[in-house]
């Protein structure tokens, strides 16, 4: 049985379930470079390392292999962000983990970077965990990636003494 994993509506985005039908928008993300620099090590379903920036979609393909598995043993999952007045897609956004806290995640194309995208896709997905059971958010960021401290801080959450693979935790409780 898998997790059932809404499609979510916010004013200017959709964040709807990862799919095969969201490769291109993978690749976009996954082959830059930009988005790779703080992302840690990438690993497929087998648990074989995935080579980033990805250089091919086949590449990027092992991610979304990666998180419908996750979906399927309900641990975790991905939503791909669209703006739908572009028909774009901006990004991912989800959870590395369903335990509480849960486990927040989220990368966005660099096109897109600047718009508030990721803090309302953000609002959306701490909304869902919310209300389905979540008692807080956490998320492991590089003292390095400016964008996320700054987007951790803007959507409430407090940097902890904990590190993990160089990455702080920043917690948010409910």
């Amino acid at each position: 049985m898998a997790l059932k994993v809404p499609t979510v509506h916010t004013d200017r985005l959709k964040l709807e379930p990862i799919s095969k039908s969201h490769s291109g928008g993978m690749f976009a993300l996954w082959s830059d470079a930009m988005v790779c620099e703080y992302s840690g090590t990438i690993k497929d379903q087998s648990d074989n390392v995935v080579a980033m920036p990805a250089q091919t979609r086949a590449a990027s393909d092992l991610i979304i292999d990666f998180w419908l598995r996750a979906s399927v043993d309900e641990w975790g999952f991905r939503w791909a962000i669209i703006l739908p007045e572009e028909n774009s897609f901006a990004g991912t956004i989800g959870f590395n983990s369903l335990c509480n806290p849960f486990e927040i995640a989220f990368h966005l194309r660099t096109v897109f970077c600047g718009r508030g995208i990721m803090t309302e896709a953000c609002i959306a997905a701490i909304q869902w965990s919310t209300e389905n059971g979540a008692s807080g958010i956490e998320a492991f960021i590089s003292p390095k990636n400016i964008r996320s401290l700054a987007l951790a801080r803007r959507i409430g959450m407090d940097a902890t003494d904990e590190f993990s693979e160089g990455a702080q935790r920043y917690l948010k409780k409910f």
